[in-house]
């Protein structure tokens, strides 16, 4: 999350653009993707969102265990030699 000034944080999560704009200490106005939604708990979203942040670099790195799965599991099979005989 990046705090652009006085009460401002942006954030991008999976795509989306984030932005909470504090009212006071403890109100702030979401907007994602620049659309209103609201007036939420501002302790509350500032955390919500830094779990979602550290969510989603989880997501990203079980993505690339499981490219480099596939890529292994590609690999050796590439290389197998099927025997021409049924068992």
């Amino acid at each position: 999350m990046i705090k652009l000034g006085e009460g401002t944080f942006v954030s991008y999560i999976l795509g989306k653009r984030i932005k909470i704009i504090a009212v006071d200490q403890q109100v702030g106005k979401l907007y994602i993707n620049d659309e209103y939604k609201g007036k939420c708990d501002l302790s509350f979203i500032l955390d919500k969102i830094h779990g979602l942040e550290n969510n989603e670099q989880d997501i990203k790195g079980l993505i690339r265990d499981e490219e480099k799965l596939y890529d292994e599991l590609r690999e050796i099979i590439q290389n197998q030699t099927i025997s021409p005989h049924y068992e």
